[in-house]
C-alpha cells in the first residue's frame, strides 16, 4: 500500500510540475503568435525558451506516463 501512496504522490508531483512548465512555455507562445500576427521576427530568447520548456513537458510526461503504468500494474 505504501509503494501506491509513493507512486501516486509522484504523480501528482509531476503533474504540478508539468502544469508550471505549461504556464511557463505559454508566456513564450504568445509572444512567438505575436510576432506571427504581427508578421515581426520572432525574438531567438522566447523560441529557444519554447523549446525548452516543451521538450521539459515532454520528458514530464513520458515519466508520468511510466508511473501511471506502474501505479495500474499494482492495482
Amino acid at each position: 500500500m505504501s509503494k501506491k501512496n509513493a507512486i501516486a504522490k509522484e504523480i501528482h508531483a509531476l503533474e504540478e510540475e508539468i502544469r508550471l512548465l505549461e504556464i511557463k512555455r505559454s508566456r513564450s507562445q504568445a509572444s512567438l503568435i505575436e510576432a506571427l500576427i504581427s508578421r515581426g521576427t520572432p525574438d531567438e530568447t522566447d523560441m529557444q525558451f519554447f523549446r525548452t520548456f516543451t521538450a521539459d513537458i515532454e520528458i514530464k510526461r513520458e515519466q508520468l506516463q511510466k508511473l501511471t503504468k506502474q501505479l495500474e500494474g499494482l492495482v
